[in-house]
């Protein structure tokens, strides 16, 4: 990747922030929400190419899973409509196109005690966002363009002050509560986005391409990644195991297995645990230096 441009999208999200900074010293430049407006698809497509990047990485996402029940257009349009432009304009300029998906488009399982998801598996997306998402994996197939597809869950990490920060949220409740409710019936791959930024970077370097899961090794339920996390950071709160209601019918099982990765030896992925032991004693080192963070 060296001398290349990189166009970046979503450089202000969870992900998108740390790629700005792992990228900071590269050829990175950007477009506004506004270039990225799907009603003008031919304007889109034309301010890909002016920018003559030879990556897009696309970080730009609607990830509000229980909104997207009520209102699918807006979901549709930045998961899959958006990828499917950027596609469309990679094919044409020849760039390579970086697109995150989500574990959650594996769907649920007939199997109540089933394993982490490979990503030899098939698709059955059972709420609106992840319905979204597995159709922009698709339509950046259908372009033929070079492309990367990773798929993320459980997302944390980044910024302290983020407002997607599962972590840090759960540390800050955990400093006023003396009692929190956490599902037990949820299992997941908790994944740090640095981590998912050293393999991305890692498949570029290696010019590989195509769909992979892109997960911390291991699964965990909700119940005990919040257990680990209060752990890590010396607080003993009483957990209260709950099953939460939600509007989008999310599956129980998002963990995934990057099956991929580790036949090619590429899997740079920690276990789940380390990774947020060691994001935990980040955040509490960063603490320590700011003694006023609540």
């Amino acid at each position: 990747m060296t001398g290349s441009r990189i166009l970046l999208l979503g450089a202000g999200g969870m992900l998108g922030s740390r790629f700005a900074l792992a990228l900071a010293d590269k050829d990175v430049v950007t477009l506004s929400r506004g270039q990225l407006e799907v009603k003008r698809p031919r304007e889109l497509m034309n301010a890909v190419a002016r920018t003559q990047a030879s990556v897009i990485i696309n970080c730009a996402a609607d990830t509000d899973v229980e909104g997207a029940e009520a209102n699918p257009a807006s979901s549709f349009a930045i998961n899959a409509i958006l990828p499917s432009l950027l596609a469309q304009a990679a094919a044409e300029s020849g760039a390579m196109l970086v697109h995150f998906s989500s574990t959650g488009c594996y769907g649920r399982s007939s199997d109540e005690n089933a394993a982490p998801h490979s990503d030899f598996a098939s698709l059955a997306p059972t709420t609106v966002h992840h319905k979204s998402k597995a159709a922009g994996e698709t339509a950046i197939r259908e372009a033929a363009c070079r492309h990367l597809i990773l798929r993320l869950g459980w997302l944390y990490g980044g910024s302290a002050a983020h407002r997607k920060n599962f972590v840090r949220a759960r540390i800050a409740e955990a400093r006023q509560k003396t009692e929190l409710a956490s599902d037990p019936y949820q299992i997941g791959s908790p994944t740090n986005v640095d981590d998912v930024v050293v393999q991305t970077l890692a498949l570029l370097e290696a010019r590989i391409g195509g769909t992979f899961n892109c997960v911390a090794t291991g699964a965990v339920s909700r119940f005990d990644y919040v257990r680990h996390i209060l752990r890590s950071a010396g607080l003993f709160p009483r957990l209260v195991p709950t099953r939460f209601q939600r509007l989008a019918p999310v599956s129980e099982n998002e963990a995934a297995i990057n099956d991929k990765l580790n036949l090619l030896g590429l899997n740079k992925m920690p276990t789940w645990d380390e990774g947020v032991s060691a994001y935990v004693a980040s955040l509490l080192a960063d603490e320590g230096h700011q003694p006023n963070v609540e």
